[in-house]
Formats: structure tokens, C-alpha cells, sequence
């Protein structure tokens, strides 16, 4: 069977309307994409921000009335400029899958698709298999793969590791399987949670990872490495909470760091920790330092 995407574009202010009237003609399925290339990076908590520009793809049947759907756009909406596409049929699933591939990091870290039954690396490598799901975290976001690439460089050999913001566990199934004594994954995102528990049990890290939706100040255990890629913002508002699950010579990785925030997220650790060091790929940094002593 074939679909018809219809697509247009709308401002952020029309949005909610436009996708009201597109869905009121029929369209089985709507998305969005930027349409001048202006990326959200890091919206407030609980927000979901849409860009300025939208350009809008609503899916339809074969047998949608295109001058009806216009005459509608254009009254309503004042929508001008409609551009129509035939889509065929397809395993989507299969689709995904052809652009994800297997990928090495560091000195012997791969990171390889669960699908793929015939990889072949080097003997010594460490093979992760990945399930991406629908979280974050897997290999291919610089972010992670600055993650990677320093856990595998820097084996957390008998460490007791947080990989907080676990995403798809990526970064813990690493720690663990890199030689780490333990692991918590921390997230709280229920789907995040999802993905991470099955890419443990796939990687046969159940016996090494635990899991936990959050963590606070009363937790009272204490670790060697904790690793966090997720934002800016949130790494300043919880670096009092890492400093304190952290032994005296532990060592943070904390990513997710857009280049012209780097400085503020020194500024912040450095009342805590000392010897660091920053790492760069493309716009985004990796920063990692040691707690130097005591602060409680």
C-alpha cells in the first residue's frame, strides 16, 4: 500500500490549530521538524518547546481529496504552499535499523547492533549489544561516545559506578562490562527504565547493574566513578548531590555540555574537585575532575 504525506509549514503560534484541522481532515499520523535549522537544546524541565519554524508531515490515505484539504488549509489557516509525496510501504522497523551500526570507541569498546548475528571483532575487544528503544543513549549522539570513549580508555576496573541519566544503560553496561565491581543506573523515565533493564539482561550484566528512578542526599553509599550525561543546568543543580555519593579521590565524568557552557560547569565543580579535564566533539563537551577532599 502507499500513504501520501502531505507537508507544510506554520509558525510555533498556529501549530496546535494546524494539527487540529489536518487531523480533522482524516491524517493518520503527524510530525514535526525544524524548518531553519534552530535546535532545542536544552528546554526547561517539564517543557517541550517547539521550534519558531515547523514544517509539518501529516500522513493520509491514497484516497485524500487534495483540493478539498487545500481549500480547507488555505481558509483556516491561511496556509499557501502545500507539497504532496507518495510513501511506499515498508518495514520500518527494518528501516532503523540499516542506519545503525556497529561502532568502536577507545582502545576496545564496540558497540553493536542486537540484531546483527555475524560480528566479528577483535579478540580483547568489549562487545556491548544494543537495543535502542525509545530512550537516549546509544553511540551514535556525541555526547555518549564521548562517554565511551573515556570509559574505555579509563577502565573503571573494581570501581563502584552511577551512571545517572542511564538513558539505554549504554554507559553502565560499559562501566560493568569494562570490569567496574558494581553499577546503579539511575533514570526516571519510565521508558528509559525500559530500555535499560532489557539492554542489562541482553548483556548478561544483571548480576553487575542495579537500577533506581532517582537518588538523593540520604542515600548514604558511597562511590568511585560517577558518570552523567545529561544537560548543563541539570549538572549544576545536582552537584552537591554527586559530591556527596562520592569518595574522597572519585572521579565524575559529566557530559552533555554544549561548548559555551563549559566554562560554567568549571566554575561550578571547582569548589569540589580538582584535576580536570575537557574533552571535545563538535560543539558538545565531556568534563571530568576528582573530588579532592571532604566537604561535609
Amino acid at each position: 500500500m502507499e500513504w501520501i504525506q502531505l507537508s507544510l509549514q506554520t509558525d510555533q503560534n498556529k501549530i496546535d490549530f494546524v494539527s487540529e484541522v489536518l487531523t480533522g481532515l482524516g491524517c493518520l499520523s503527524l510530525s514535526y521538524i525544524d524548518a531553519y535549522d534552530e535546535p532545542i537544546y536544552e528546554p526547561p524541565v517539564g517543557k517541550t518547546p517547539l521550534w519558531r519554524n515547523v514544517v509539518v508531515n501529516a500522513l493520509f490515505t491514497p484516497n485524500i481529496n487534495k483540493n478539498y484539504v487545500e481549500s480547507l488549509l488555505k481558509e483556516l489557516c491561511d496556509i499557501e504552499t502545500l507539497e504532496y509525496k507518495t510513501i511506499k510501504e515498508q518495514i520500518w522497523e527494518k528501516e532503523y535499523q540499516k542506519d545503525y551500526q556497529t561502532m568502536k570507541f577507545g582502545k576496545k569498546l564496540w558497540v553493536c547492533p542486537s540484531w546483527k548475528s555475524k560480528i566479528n571483532p577483535p579478540d580483547g575487544a568489549v562487545v556491548i549489544n544494543m537495543e535502542p528503544g525509545l530512550a537516549f543513549g546509544t553511540g551514535t549522539h556525541q555526547t555518549t561516545q564521548l562517554c565511551l570513549e573515556y570509559l574505555s580508555n579509563n577502565p573503571p576496573k573494581d570501581m563502584q559506578v552511577i551512571d545517572f541519566g542511564s538513558g539505554t544503560g549504554i554507559l553502565a553496561i560499559a562501566a560493568a562490562k569494562l570490569g567496574a565491581k558494581s553499577v546503579l543506573a539511575i533514570d526516571n523515565d519510565p521508558q528509559a527504565m525500559i530500555a535499560t533493564k532489557k539492554n542489562i539482561k541482553n548483556n548478561n550484566c544483571t548480576s553487575m547493574v542495579s537500577t533506581k528512578s532517582s537518588i538523593n542526599t540520604s542515600h548514604n553509599k558511597e562511590y568511585d566513578l560517577i558518570v552523567a550525561n545529561i544537560l548543563a543546568s541539570p549538572l549544576i543543580e545536582l552537584a552537591p548531590i554527586f559530591i556527596k555519593l562520592l569518595k574522597i579521590n572519585g572521579s565524575l565524568i559529566l557530559s552533555g555540555i554544549l561548548k559555551d557552557q563549559c566554562e560554567k560547569i568549571l566554575n561550578c565543580y571547582m569548589q569540589y574537585c580538582d584535576h580536570f579535564v575537557v574533552l571535545q566533539k563538535d560543539e558538545w563537551c565531556l568534563v571530568s575532575g576528582k573530588k579532592s577532599r571532604k566537604y561535609w
